[in-house]
């Protein structure tokens, strides 16, 4: 049986539609920095998610999936298992979902045998580029010395 797409209505009002098509084309036209979008107020530095979280967590998904693999459990497996959906899974596992809740990925570990857990690690010095823009250099992950975990 193939999926069947389910369309809704869009809630927005004319007006809200308006600016946000407004914003767009804005956007598109000045193609700001996220410094700039910062600065004048635009973006909240605090909502953003850097690169560097991005594949923190894509680094943990891809540890569940080859946990998943290595029990020789299916997506749909792991979806019974958690009382997600059978798409929810895919889209963690292929980097499709931008920002899982904490929920989920503890019900994705605990479908695998796992528990989530939590650490924490400092974060590296600033350092410098060659046009002179600072950033933050990362230890490499497999320069990372492994973490002994007792009985996990």
């Amino acid at each position: 049986m193939k999926a069947q797409r389910i369309f809704r209505a869009s809630r927005k009002t004319a007006q809200e539609r308006a600016q946000e098509l407004a914003l767009r084309e804005k956007l598109q036209k000045e193609k700001p920095s996220l410094p700039d979008l910062i600065r004048t107020g635009d973006c909240d530095p605090a909502a953003v998610m850097t690169m560097g979280m991005y594949f923190d967590v894509q680094e943990a998904l891809q540890a569940l999936k080859r946990e998943r693999e290595r029990c020789g459990l299916s997506i749909g497996d792991v979806a019974e298992r958690s009382g997600l959906d059978r798409a929810v899974v895919s889209r963690l596992e292929n980097g499709k979902q931008d920002s899982p809740t904490v929920a989920t990925l503890m019900r994705y570990a605990a479908a695998v045998g796992k528990r989530f857990l939590w650490s924490y690690e400092g974060l590296a010095t600033k350092v410098t580029n060659r046009d002179g823009k600072s950033g933050r250099r990362r230890t490499a992950p497999w320069s990372r010395k492994p973490k002994a975990h007792a009985g996990r």
